[in-house]
């Protein structure tokens, strides 16, 4: 018992958090929830406009109020820029099957020989 030692406590090294090289120049941003999650629950929200940038925090947008939130929570939103917009025009000759439903929307198939219009 004489001869033991105490050990040096672990030196503490703050862990380095990942920032998005693209996160500078991004006009939206995704804002991670900082909350326990159900299963299948998105982990972030948005995409919500960014107002302001500093070097820790970005004022966002979010429902029309703006918000300081760090750029530890933040995740750049690349959008695709869609300018022609594709429209399906339906043609009037086209008719729908004559479908049964129930009250509560659901298709009804009775087979052949139950229906006597067959």
């Amino acid at each position: 018992m004489q001869h033991l030692q105490s050990k040096l406590p672990r030196s503490r090294v703050k862990q380095t958090i990942f920032v998005h090289y693209e996160l500078h120049k991004c006009t939206h941003v995704f804002v991670r929830r900082d909350s326990v999650r159900r299963p299948l629950q998105v982990p972030y929200d948005g995409p919500y406009p960014v107002i302001k940038r500093s070097d820790k925090f970005y004022k966002v947008n979010i429902h029309d109020k703006p918000t300081s939130i760090s750029i530890d929570r933040l995740k750049p939103a690349f959008t695709h820029n869609v300018d022609d917009t594709l429209h399906i025009e339906k043609s009037d000759t086209e008719t729908k099957p004559n479908l049964r439903k129930t009250r509560s929307g659901r298709r009804v198939h009775f087979p052949d020989y139950f229906v006597s219009s067959r």
